[in-house]
């Protein structure tokens, strides 16, 4: 007869559509055995809990698949908190499986409120505490999690974990419920919008993830055409529009100077697919006197928010491609924002800053890097002072993307999403890029890459510190002692965990790096030892309000 146990494996196996990661417990150790026997699945064990949801979140996002992990109760769920809300924040569909102890009887040591857990981390919960219902509930926790767009949490209580299932077993996964198509705008919604374009005389259009899809890129260069909008990206979006001649790069935080000289001058902005938040607005002072307008396929918002304006329910691809005919039906055309005027602005050049001396310079670190890479390569980039390095001055390479792990704001978190996004693209290059301080919090996982054979190059900017304190310390007048430490040897490290690396001796060496990187059979671990004092572009701005002197990234050439 056939277990609870086997039962469960067999529906995850047919919802993975490709790895589970994870790490064993009581809770999940019988699923796990009979998950591991089943040819079907490949097993991906991690060295933490946590780093079985951060890899099956950047295996989903590097993907476009769902992602699919499961540890033990109690602690180990507990652990998973950051990691979750990082996924959540992301809006990333993720099923995690689980047990749980009753908070009575044996095993209550580690017994906790897991569905109140699950709310905080902002995450959906289903107990399958109901036998009969099996199949069901995990098939509705699967189906919420793509539909809903966030991490489910999947929860077996221990009175089940090795019990028999009475009955034969059937298992019909979600995705044979899901035969909804992205939504088309109302044809109203299009008229008002297509007419607000046309009575803009600087537009200009921010793409978010939202418009990555296939074919949007054309369509919506197509209306910039019709219209005279310059075209932006989100940070998530980076290099979206690279090789077009109106592309100003990202909007927000992270513009270059030419690109925060013309958006503060904008009458309208559309985002397209993008949600226009705190970063990509800089707060909703990047461009104060614009109209503003976006699309999204989620309905309309709850709130009317920081940056109110027209908002309308559509697929990107449908609604760009509705308001581009009903343009072009009215035989629209102007010239907008593409002007001699902004087109000299988009060719300034700002004096580049002084070069650092007491370590490598992390902006030609970016340039050598930029070089360096192979097209299609994924970048990973985890968060910290370091992070707005690769924002500001990397160029992605022809194909290449973009995914940064500081949806929650929390560190440590690029190594075990990068693995996850190596694991779903092997044919890619994958390039993690993280800090000294974030990597010391979960370096244990280059030994479970190691154990795959995953290549990964883990570039580590290495400051001695957690930089984003230190600096601030420093500008609050405090002494920044505490948050420095002599650094150890990561490569020694690297090598340990059954990997390799090198030390970088000046900025130019990190191409022959790179190179070794891409010829390793597992990880591979780049130590950049950048400047500790340095600030970043952001900071300087933020902090010392000194100008933007950051250039407009161009693809290389």
């Amino acid at each position: 007869m056939l277990t609870v146990a086997k039962a469960v494996a067999d529906a995850l196996a047919i919802e993975a559509d490709g790895p589970i990661f994870g790490l064993m417990g009581d809770a999940n150790m019988a699923v796990w055995d009979s998950l591991c026997r089943d040819p079907r699945t490949r097993m991906i064990a991690t060295r933490h809990d946590a780093a079985a949801v951060l890899m099956a979140d950047g295996y989903a996002r590097a993907t476009g698949k769902l992602g699919v992990c499961t540890v033990t109760c109690g602690p180990g769920l507990a652990n998973c908190a950051t990691a979750l809300l990082t996924a959540a924040r992301a809006q990333t569909p993720l099923v995690l499986f689980t047990g749980e102890y009753q908070p009575v009887g044996k095993g209550n040591l580690q017994a906790f409120d897991q569905k109140q857990f699950a709310a905080v981390c902002e995450a959906g919960f289903r107990t399958l505490s109901t036998l009969d219902r099996l199949a069901e509930d995990i098939r509705e926790g699967f189906y919420a999690a793509r539909t809903r767009q966030k991490p489910y949490i999947l929860s077996l209580p221990a009175e089940y974990w090795e019990a028999e299932l009475p009955w034969e077993w059937e298992y019909r996964p979600s995705h044979e419920f899901i035969t909804g198509t992205a939504p088309a705008p109302q044809p109203e919604a299009v008229e008002q919008l297509a007419a607000r374009l046309a009575a803009a005389k600087r537009p200009v259009f921010i793409a978010g993830r939202g418009a990555t899809q296939p074919g949007v890129r054309a369509q919506i260069e197509r209306l910039g055409e019709l219209t005279g909008a310059l075209l932006a990206s989100t940070l998530i979006s980076k290099g979206y529009f690279d090789g077009h001649e109106w592309d100003l790069g990202i909007s927000g935080l992270f513009s270059s100077a030419p690109t925060e000289e013309l958006m503060a001058d904008a009458d309208f902005v559309l985002g397209i697919g993008a949600s226009l938040n705190l970063f990509t607005t800089e707060g909703g002072m990047l461009f104060p006197g614009a109209e503003v307008a976006r699309i999204d396929v989620k309905p309309q918002p709850p709130e009317i928010g920081m940056l109110p304006g027209m908002y309308v329910q559509g697929d990107a691809k449908k609604t760009v491609m509705a308001l581009v005919a009903t343009l072009e039906r009215r035989a629209h055309r102007k010239e907008g924002y593409r002007t001699t005027a902004a087109r000299g602005i988009l060719a300034t050049q700002p004096a580049p800053p002084d070069r650092a001396t007491d370590g490598l310079d992390p902006r030609e670190l970016m340039r050598v890097l930029a070089r360096a890479l192979p097209r299609d390569t994924q970048v990973v980039v985890g968060a910290g002072h370091f992070w707005a390095w690769p924002a500001f001055h990397l160029a992605l390479p022809p194909g290449g993307s973009y995914v940064h792990t500081v949806s929650f704001g929390s560190i440590g978190l690029g190594l075990a999403h990068g693995i996850g996004a190596a694991t779903g693209n092997p044919g890619r290059t994958t390039l993690v890029i993280e800090g000294d301080g974030g990597l010391l919090q979960s370096i244990q996982e280059l030994h479970a890459a190691a154990e795959q054979n995953t290549p990964l190059i883990l570039l580590v900017m290495n400051d001695g510190g957690f930089g984003a304190e230190v600096h601030k310390m420093r500008l609050k007048g405090r002494d920044p002692r505490d948050a420095t430490w002599r650094s150890p040897d990561f490569v020694a490290i690297a090598r340990g965990f059954g990997g390799d690396g090198v030390r970088l001796n000046s900025e130019s060496d990190l191409t022959g790096a790179i190179a070794r990187g891409l010829e390793a059979k597992g990880p591979f671990l780049i130590d950049a030892r950048i400047s500790p004092t340095m600030l970043n572009d952001a900071y300087t701005r933020l902090y010392r309000a000194q100008p933007n002197s950051v250039p407009l990234l161009r693809p290389v050439g």
